[in-house]
Protein backbone atom coordinates (compact mmCIF):
# COMPACT_ATOMS: atom_id res chain seq x y z
CA UNK A 1 0.00 0.00 0.00
CA UNK A 2 2.99 2.11 1.22
CA UNK A 3 4.55 1.24 -2.66
CA UNK A 4 1.20 2.32 -4.44
CA UNK A 5 1.21 5.73 -3.00
CA UNK A 6 4.40 7.19 -3.54
CA UNK A 7 3.90 5.56 -6.76
CA UNK A 8 0.70 7.79 -7.83
CA UNK A 9 2.80 10.52 -6.43
CA UNK A 10 5.68 10.38 -8.52
CA UNK A 11 3.19 9.93 -11.47
CA UNK A 12 0.96 12.99 -10.62
CA UNK A 13 3.85 15.40 -10.61
CA UNK A 14 5.15 14.18 -14.07
CA UNK A 15 2.00 15.33 -15.50
CA UNK A 16 1.96 18.88 -13.90
CA UNK A 17 4.92 19.44 -15.31
CA UNK A 18 3.66 18.58 -18.98
CA UNK A 19 0.81 20.51 -18.69
CA UNK A 20 2.46 23.54 -16.53
CA UNK A 21 5.15 23.30 -18.87
CA UNK A 22 4.97 26.85 -20.99
CA UNK A 23 5.70 26.00 -25.04
CA UNK A 24 8.75 27.62 -25.92
CA UNK A 25 7.12 29.04 -29.16
CA UNK A 26 5.04 31.55 -26.75
CA UNK A 27 8.17 32.71 -24.76
CA UNK A 28 10.00 33.57 -27.97
CA UNK A 29 6.43 35.04 -29.35
CA UNK A 30 3.97 35.89 -26.83
CA UNK A 31 5.17 39.64 -26.37
CA UNK A 32 5.15 40.30 -30.02
CA UNK A 33 1.42 38.55 -30.33
CA UNK A 34 -0.01 40.73 -27.50
CA UNK A 35 1.57 43.59 -28.61
CA UNK A 36 0.01 43.06 -32.36
CA UNK A 37 -3.67 42.22 -30.24
CA UNK A 38 -3.01 45.77 -28.14
CA UNK A 39 -2.16 47.97 -31.43
CA UNK A 40 -5.22 46.24 -33.46
CA UNK A 41 -7.48 47.62 -31.08
CA UNK A 42 -5.92 50.36 -31.10
CA UNK A 43 -6.50 51.14 -34.62
CA UNK A 44 -10.23 49.48 -35.02
CA UNK A 45 -10.80 52.11 -32.27
CA UNK A 46 -9.04 54.88 -34.11
CA UNK A 47 -10.98 53.96 -37.41
CA UNK A 48 -14.32 52.40 -36.25
CA UNK A 49 -16.67 55.74 -36.55
CA UNK A 50 -20.31 56.42 -35.71
CA UNK A 51 -22.96 59.35 -35.36
CA UNK A 52 -23.88 60.81 -31.81
CA UNK A 53 -27.16 61.23 -31.25
CA UNK A 54 -29.45 63.78 -29.16
CA UNK A 55 -32.52 62.61 -28.23
CA UNK A 56 -35.33 65.47 -27.54
CA UNK A 57 -38.90 65.53 -27.82
CA UNK A 58 -40.57 67.14 -30.70
CA UNK A 59 -44.04 68.89 -31.08
CA UNK A 60 -45.79 69.62 -34.65
CA UNK A 61 -46.50 73.02 -35.29
CA UNK A 62 -47.58 74.65 -38.91
CA UNK A 63 -46.58 77.39 -40.60
CA UNK A 64 -50.63 78.09 -41.13
CA UNK A 65 -52.51 76.32 -38.01
CA UNK A 66 -56.00 75.61 -37.17
CA UNK A 67 -57.34 78.71 -35.37
CA UNK A 68 -59.37 78.87 -32.23
CA UNK A 69 -62.25 80.89 -32.28
CA UNK A 70 -62.77 82.27 -28.33
CA UNK A 71 -65.98 84.04 -27.05
CA UNK A 72 -65.17 87.18 -26.11
CA UNK A 73 -67.99 87.93 -23.87
CA UNK A 74 -69.83 85.41 -21.58
CA UNK A 75 -73.40 84.42 -22.27
CA UNK A 76 -75.81 82.23 -23.72
CA UNK A 77 -74.99 80.91 -26.92
CA UNK A 78 -78.40 81.74 -28.54
CA UNK A 79 -77.76 80.52 -32.45
CA UNK A 80 -74.86 78.46 -33.99
CA UNK A 81 -74.72 79.34 -37.64
CA UNK A 82 -73.04 76.38 -39.40
CA UNK A 83 -72.06 72.68 -39.04
CA UNK A 84 -69.31 71.23 -38.57
CA UNK A 85 -66.93 70.74 -41.62
CA UNK A 86 -68.20 73.55 -43.33
CA UNK A 87 -65.68 75.71 -45.73
CA UNK A 88 -66.39 79.06 -44.25
CA UNK A 89 -64.78 82.76 -45.33
CA UNK A 90 -62.89 85.39 -43.30
CA UNK A 91 -65.16 86.95 -40.87
CA UNK A 92 -67.75 84.94 -41.44
CA UNK A 93 -70.44 84.96 -38.94
CA UNK A 94 -70.65 81.76 -37.07
CA UNK A 95 -72.68 82.01 -33.66
CA UNK A 96 -74.62 84.76 -32.10
CA UNK A 97 -74.27 85.54 -28.23
CA UNK A 98 -77.05 86.64 -26.08
CA UNK A 99 -78.08 90.54 -26.86
CA UNK A 100 -80.52 92.69 -26.44
CA UNK A 101 -80.45 93.41 -30.29
CA UNK A 102 -81.15 91.86 -33.68
CA UNK A 103 -77.92 90.31 -34.69
CA UNK A 104 -78.83 90.25 -38.19
CA UNK A 105 -80.15 93.73 -38.05
CA UNK A 106 -77.25 94.78 -36.92
CA UNK A 107 -75.07 93.42 -39.16
CA UNK A 108 -77.36 94.28 -42.37
CA UNK A 109 -76.85 98.02 -40.72
CA UNK A 110 -73.18 97.43 -40.83
CA UNK A 111 -73.10 96.86 -44.22
CA UNK A 112 -75.13 99.29 -45.14
CA UNK A 113 -72.91 101.87 -43.48
CA UNK A 114 -70.08 100.68 -45.29
CA UNK A 115 -72.01 100.81 -48.60
CA UNK A 116 -73.14 104.86 -47.20
CA UNK A 117 -69.33 105.55 -46.41
CA UNK A 118 -68.30 104.56 -49.61
CA UNK A 119 -71.15 106.88 -51.67
CA UNK A 120 -69.77 109.77 -49.56
CA UNK A 121 -65.89 109.16 -50.24
CA UNK A 122 -67.54 108.93 -54.00
CA UNK A 123 -69.78 111.83 -53.86
CA UNK A 124 -72.91 109.73 -55.32
CA UNK A 125 -76.53 110.65 -54.09
CA UNK A 126 -77.51 109.63 -50.99
CA UNK A 127 -81.58 108.75 -49.91
CA UNK A 128 -83.01 108.00 -46.72
CA UNK A 129 -84.42 104.69 -48.39
CA UNK A 130 -80.94 103.55 -48.01
CA UNK A 131 -81.34 102.71 -44.43
CA UNK A 132 -83.55 99.97 -43.42
CA UNK A 133 -86.37 101.47 -40.75
CA UNK A 134 -87.55 99.69 -37.87
CA UNK A 135 -84.16 97.85 -36.56
CA UNK A 136 -83.58 96.28 -33.27
CA UNK A 137 -80.48 97.90 -32.44
CA UNK A 138 -80.51 97.28 -28.73
CA UNK A 139 -77.36 98.20 -27.16
CA UNK A 140 -76.45 100.20 -30.36
CA UNK A 141 -79.66 102.46 -30.53
CA UNK A 142 -78.82 105.51 -29.10
CA UNK A 143 -75.31 105.55 -31.01
CA UNK A 144 -77.41 104.98 -34.16
CA UNK A 145 -79.74 107.61 -33.38
CA UNK A 146 -77.17 110.61 -33.15
CA UNK A 147 -76.05 109.07 -36.42
CA UNK A 148 -79.47 109.74 -37.75
CA UNK A 149 -79.44 113.18 -36.88
CA UNK A 150 -76.53 113.84 -38.69
CA UNK A 151 -77.60 111.46 -41.72
CA UNK A 152 -80.67 113.71 -42.51
CA UNK A 153 -78.62 116.93 -41.74
CA UNK A 154 -76.87 115.82 -44.47
CA UNK A 155 -79.23 114.71 -47.19
CA UNK A 156 -80.37 118.58 -46.63
CA UNK A 157 -77.13 119.13 -48.73
CA UNK A 158 -77.83 116.20 -50.91
CA UNK A 159 -79.56 117.42 -54.49
CA UNK A 160 -83.26 118.43 -53.76
CA UNK A 161 -82.39 119.33 -50.35
CA UNK A 162 -82.45 122.60 -48.80
CA UNK A 163 -78.75 123.66 -49.25
CA UNK A 164 -78.96 122.70 -52.97
CA UNK A 165 -82.12 124.55 -53.49
CA UNK A 166 -80.78 127.38 -52.21
CA UNK A 167 -77.33 127.47 -53.87
CA UNK A 168 -79.43 126.84 -57.06
CA UNK A 169 -81.30 130.21 -55.94
CA UNK A 170 -78.27 132.06 -55.34
CA UNK A 171 -76.41 130.76 -58.84
CA UNK A 172 -79.74 132.41 -60.38
CA UNK A 173 -78.78 135.49 -58.69
CA UNK A 174 -75.79 135.90 -59.68
CA UNK A 175 -77.07 135.20 -63.33
CA UNK A 176 -79.33 138.22 -62.63
CA UNK A 177 -76.67 140.38 -60.95
CA UNK A 178 -74.71 139.82 -64.63
CA UNK A 179 -77.59 140.43 -66.41
CA UNK A 180 -78.18 143.28 -64.86
CA UNK A 181 -75.29 144.74 -65.27
CA UNK A 182 -74.72 144.38 -68.80
CA UNK A 183 -77.89 146.63 -69.10
CA UNK A 184 -76.09 148.80 -66.84
CA UNK A 185 -73.28 148.96 -68.95
CA UNK A 186 -75.94 149.28 -72.42
CA UNK A 187 -77.08 152.45 -70.56
CA UNK A 188 -74.00 154.05 -69.59
CA UNK A 189 -72.96 153.81 -73.26
CA UNK A 190 -76.18 155.42 -74.56
CA UNK A 191 -75.75 158.30 -71.64
CA UNK A 192 -72.32 158.93 -72.27
CA UNK A 193 -72.94 160.09 -76.22
CA UNK A 194 -75.77 161.91 -75.04
CA UNK A 195 -73.42 163.51 -73.07
CA UNK A 196 -70.95 163.88 -75.38
CA UNK A 197 -73.24 165.39 -77.93
CA UNK A 198 -74.72 168.06 -74.64
CA UNK A 199 -71.02 168.51 -73.96
CA UNK A 200 -70.40 169.62 -78.10
CA UNK A 201 -73.32 172.28 -77.45
CA UNK A 202 -72.09 173.81 -74.68
CA UNK A 203 -68.99 174.01 -75.89
CA UNK A 204 -70.03 175.90 -79.25
CA UNK A 205 -72.34 178.33 -76.55
CA UNK A 206 -69.84 179.35 -74.88
CA UNK A 207 -67.58 180.21 -78.24
CA UNK A 208 -70.98 182.21 -79.03
CA UNK A 209 -71.21 183.97 -75.78
CA UNK A 210 -67.57 185.02 -75.81
CA UNK A 211 -68.42 186.86 -79.64
CA UNK A 212 -71.97 187.95 -77.81
CA UNK A 213 -73.59 186.70 -80.14
CA UNK A 214 -76.46 185.09 -78.32
CA UNK A 215 -77.66 186.10 -74.58
CA UNK A 216 -76.77 185.51 -71.33
CA UNK A 217 -80.02 183.56 -70.83
CA UNK A 218 -79.80 181.31 -74.00
CA UNK A 219 -76.29 180.56 -72.36
CA UNK A 220 -77.53 179.60 -68.84
CA UNK A 221 -79.84 177.34 -70.32
CA UNK A 222 -77.44 175.50 -72.35
CA UNK A 223 -75.21 175.56 -69.54
CA UNK A 224 -78.01 173.89 -67.24
CA UNK A 225 -78.33 171.17 -69.69
CA UNK A 226 -74.80 170.19 -69.66
CA UNK A 227 -74.71 170.09 -66.32
CA UNK A 228 -77.94 168.07 -66.09
CA UNK A 229 -76.55 165.16 -68.77
CA UNK A 230 -73.74 164.93 -65.96
CA UNK A 231 -76.49 163.53 -63.05
CA UNK A 232 -77.07 160.19 -65.50
CA UNK A 233 -73.53 159.36 -65.98
CA UNK A 234 -73.43 159.70 -61.98
CA UNK A 235 -76.18 157.55 -61.32
CA UNK A 236 -75.25 154.61 -63.73
CA UNK A 237 -71.62 154.45 -62.16
CA UNK A 238 -73.59 154.13 -58.84
CA UNK A 239 -75.66 151.31 -60.02
CA UNK A 240 -72.52 149.86 -61.12
CA UNK A 241 -70.94 149.86 -57.84
CA UNK A 242 -73.94 148.76 -56.34
CA UNK A 243 -74.35 145.92 -58.72
CA UNK A 244 -71.03 144.84 -58.08
CA UNK A 245 -71.24 144.68 -54.16
CA UNK A 246 -74.44 142.63 -54.73
CA UNK A 247 -72.50 140.19 -57.00
CA UNK A 248 -69.94 140.36 -53.84
CA UNK A 249 -72.42 139.88 -51.78
CA UNK A 250 -73.77 136.56 -52.99
CA UNK A 251 -70.65 135.22 -54.17
CA UNK A 252 -69.84 135.46 -50.87
CA UNK A 253 -73.55 133.59 -49.43
CA UNK A 254 -72.27 131.01 -52.04
CA UNK A 255 -69.38 130.32 -50.41
CA UNK A 256 -70.46 130.29 -46.81
CA UNK A 257 -73.10 128.00 -48.39
CA UNK A 258 -70.35 125.56 -50.11
CA UNK A 259 -68.67 125.82 -46.99
CA UNK A 260 -71.74 124.89 -44.24
CA UNK A 261 -72.18 121.68 -46.65
CA UNK A 262 -68.47 120.86 -46.31
CA UNK A 263 -69.10 121.01 -42.51
CA UNK A 264 -71.99 118.98 -43.07
CA UNK A 265 -70.17 116.18 -44.89
CA UNK A 266 -67.46 116.29 -42.66
CA UNK A 267 -69.51 116.27 -39.66
CA UNK A 268 -71.08 112.65 -41.09
CA UNK A 269 -68.20 111.29 -42.25
CA UNK A 270 -66.98 111.46 -38.57
CA UNK A 271 -70.65 110.46 -37.13
CA UNK A 272 -70.48 107.63 -39.92
CA UNK A 273 -66.87 106.28 -38.77
CA UNK A 274 -68.17 106.39 -35.45
CA UNK A 275 -71.19 104.69 -35.70
CA UNK A 276 -69.24 102.27 -37.86
CA UNK A 277 -66.97 101.60 -34.88
CA UNK A 278 -69.49 101.52 -32.30
CA UNK A 279 -71.01 98.78 -34.36
CA UNK A 280 -67.82 96.91 -34.87
CA UNK A 281 -67.20 96.92 -31.01
CA UNK A 282 -70.81 95.45 -30.47
CA UNK A 283 -70.59 92.79 -33.75
CA UNK A 284 -66.72 91.78 -31.90
CA UNK A 285 -68.57 91.10 -28.86
CA UNK A 286 -71.96 89.46 -29.82
CA UNK A 287 -71.29 87.76 -33.15
CA UNK A 288 -68.52 84.88 -33.15
CA UNK A 289 -66.35 85.73 -36.24
CA UNK A 290 -64.05 83.63 -38.91
CA UNK A 291 -60.60 84.58 -38.34
CA UNK A 292 -59.18 82.97 -40.87
CA UNK A 293 -60.98 80.83 -44.53
CA UNK A 294 -61.11 77.08 -44.02
CA UNK A 295 -62.96 74.41 -42.45
CA UNK A 296 -64.88 75.08 -39.63
CA UNK A 297 -64.94 72.55 -36.59
CA UNK A 298 -66.47 72.36 -33.18
CA UNK A 299 -64.42 72.66 -29.91
CA UNK A 300 -66.31 69.84 -28.37
CA UNK A 301 -69.90 69.70 -27.45
CA UNK A 302 -71.34 73.04 -28.87
CA UNK A 303 -75.22 73.79 -28.56
CA UNK A 304 -77.67 76.27 -28.80
CA UNK A 305 -78.63 77.85 -25.80
CA UNK A 306 -75.64 76.95 -23.95
CA UNK A 307 -73.92 79.27 -20.96
CA UNK A 308 -70.28 80.03 -22.12
CA UNK A 309 -67.72 82.29 -20.26
CA UNK A 310 -65.35 84.68 -21.82
CA UNK A 311 -62.20 82.99 -23.84
CA UNK A 312 -63.92 79.73 -23.62
CA UNK A 313 -62.91 78.09 -27.25
CA UNK A 314 -65.74 77.70 -29.46
CA UNK A 315 -64.72 76.66 -32.89
CA UNK A 316 -61.30 75.64 -34.55
CA UNK A 317 -60.91 76.48 -38.03
CA UNK A 318 -58.54 74.42 -40.19
CA UNK A 319 -56.96 76.52 -43.18
CA UNK A 320 -56.38 73.22 -45.21
CA UNK A 321 -53.05 74.64 -46.89
CA UNK A 322 -51.01 73.14 -43.52
CA UNK A 323 -47.05 73.08 -43.96
CA UNK A 324 -46.45 71.10 -40.81
CA UNK A 325 -42.88 71.22 -39.30
CA UNK A 326 -41.38 70.07 -35.75
CA UNK A 327 -40.19 72.12 -32.87
CA UNK A 328 -37.98 70.70 -31.02
CA UNK A 329 -36.33 72.24 -27.34
CA UNK A 330 -32.34 71.51 -27.13
CA UNK A 331 -31.01 71.80 -23.71
CA UNK A 332 -27.57 73.93 -23.50
CA UNK A 333 -25.84 70.57 -22.34
CA UNK A 334 -26.47 69.70 -26.33
CA UNK A 335 -26.49 72.95 -28.16
CA UNK A 336 -22.72 72.97 -29.24
CA UNK A 337 -23.52 69.78 -31.19
CA UNK A 338 -26.73 70.98 -33.06
CA UNK A 339 -26.23 72.50 -36.44
CA UNK A 340 -28.50 73.46 -39.07
CA UNK A 341 -28.98 71.01 -41.89
CA UNK A 342 -28.17 67.84 -39.72
CA UNK A 343 -30.46 65.00 -40.16
CA UNK A 344 -33.30 63.83 -37.99
CA UNK A 345 -35.15 61.07 -37.54
CA UNK A 346 -38.53 61.76 -36.26
CA UNK A 347 -40.98 59.04 -34.38
CA UNK A 348 -44.44 59.78 -33.70
CA UNK A 349 -46.06 58.97 -30.78
CA UNK A 350 -49.45 58.52 -32.28
CA UNK A 351 -47.83 55.91 -34.73
CA UNK A 352 -45.24 53.15 -33.17
CA UNK A 353 -41.76 53.65 -35.96
CA UNK A 354 -41.80 49.64 -35.69
CA UNK A 355 -45.64 49.25 -36.79
CA UNK A 356 -46.11 52.42 -38.85
CA UNK A 357 -42.35 53.86 -39.66
CA UNK A 358 -40.77 56.82 -39.42
CA UNK A 359 -40.28 60.69 -40.92
CA UNK A 360 -37.05 62.10 -42.17
CA UNK A 361 -35.94 65.30 -41.97
CA UNK A 362 -33.06 67.90 -41.71
CA UNK A 363 -32.19 70.99 -38.81
CA UNK A 364 -32.99 74.40 -40.51
CA UNK A 365 -33.76 76.70 -37.62
CA UNK A 366 -32.24 77.31 -34.85
CA UNK A 367 -32.96 80.17 -32.23
CA UNK A 368 -30.35 82.65 -31.09
CA UNK A 369 -31.96 83.63 -27.62
CA UNK A 370 -32.75 81.12 -25.31
CA UNK A 371 -36.87 80.39 -24.07
CA UNK A 372 -37.23 79.52 -21.20
CA UNK A 373 -34.89 77.72 -18.51
CA UNK A 374 -32.44 78.24 -21.03
CA UNK A 375 -33.76 75.93 -23.68
CA UNK A 376 -33.10 76.93 -27.38
CA UNK A 377 -35.80 76.03 -29.88
CA UNK A 378 -35.24 74.28 -33.12
CA UNK A 379 -37.43 73.67 -36.15
CA UNK A 380 -37.43 70.43 -38.15
CA UNK A 381 -38.46 70.29 -42.26
CA UNK A 382 -39.92 66.90 -43.08
CA UNK A 383 -38.20 65.49 -46.13
CA UNK A 384 -39.50 61.78 -46.88
CA UNK A 385 -42.13 59.54 -44.86
CA UNK A 386 -41.24 56.15 -44.78
CA UNK A 387 -44.30 53.95 -44.09
CA UNK A 388 -44.26 51.01 -43.52
CA UNK A 389 -47.86 50.33 -43.76
CA UNK A 390 -49.33 51.25 -47.20
CA UNK A 391 -52.87 51.41 -46.00
CA UNK A 392 -52.30 53.48 -42.83
CA UNK A 393 -49.82 56.04 -43.73
CA UNK A 394 -48.62 58.59 -41.36
CA UNK A 395 -51.28 61.41 -41.24
CA UNK A 396 -49.73 64.49 -39.19
CA UNK A 397 -52.19 66.93 -37.09
CA UNK A 398 -51.28 69.89 -35.19
CA UNK A 399 -50.32 69.60 -32.15
CA UNK A 400 -49.02 65.60 -31.72
CA UNK A 401 -45.91 64.78 -29.82
CA UNK A 402 -42.86 62.02 -31.03
CA UNK A 403 -39.20 62.14 -30.22
CA UNK A 404 -36.28 63.54 -32.53
CA UNK A 405 -33.17 62.05 -32.75
CA UNK A 406 -30.58 64.05 -34.28
CA UNK A 407 -27.87 63.09 -36.00
CA UNK A 408 -24.67 64.65 -35.20
CA UNK A 409 -20.91 65.11 -36.57
CA UNK A 410 -19.12 60.84 -36.47
CA UNK A 411 -17.05 60.07 -33.64
CA UNK A 412 -14.55 57.56 -33.45
CA UNK A 413 -14.00 54.68 -30.45
CA UNK A 414 -10.90 55.92 -29.88
CA UNK A 415 -12.04 59.73 -29.46
CA UNK A 416 -15.08 58.65 -27.25
CA UNK A 417 -12.73 56.54 -25.21
CA UNK A 418 -10.17 59.49 -24.65
CA UNK A 419 -12.87 62.24 -23.88
CA UNK A 420 -14.53 59.97 -21.51
CA UNK A 421 -11.04 59.40 -19.58
CA UNK A 422 -11.09 63.27 -20.02
CA UNK A 423 -14.04 63.70 -18.54
CA UNK A 424 -13.08 61.53 -15.24
CA UNK A 425 -10.39 63.26 -14.61
CA UNK A 426 -12.29 66.98 -14.61
CA UNK A 427 -14.49 65.46 -12.63
CA UNK A 428 -12.20 63.99 -9.85
CA UNK A 429 -10.71 67.90 -9.44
Amino acid sequence: MPEESIYQQNHSEEVNEIITAVPSWLLRRGITVVFFVILSIILLAAFIRYPDVVSTSLKINSLNAPKPVYAKRAGKLMELLLPENKKVELGAPLAFLESTGSHRDVLKLSAQLKLLREMVLSAKPLSLALLSPNSNLGELQAAYQNFYQEYVQYLSTQKGGYYQEKHIYLERDLESIKALKSQIVTQQKVQQKEYANIEQQYLSYQKLMAKNVISKNEFQEQENKYLSGKYPLQQTETALLNNTVAYATKEKEILDLENTISEQRAKFLQAINSVISETEVWINQYVVLAPVSGTLGYAGVIQQNQSVVVNQELFVINPGNTDFFGEIQIPQNNMGKIRIGQRTLIKMHSYPYEQFGMIRGNINYISDVAFKDSVFIAKVGFKTFENKDSRHKIALKNGMLGNAEIITEESSLLQRFYRNIIKELNGRE
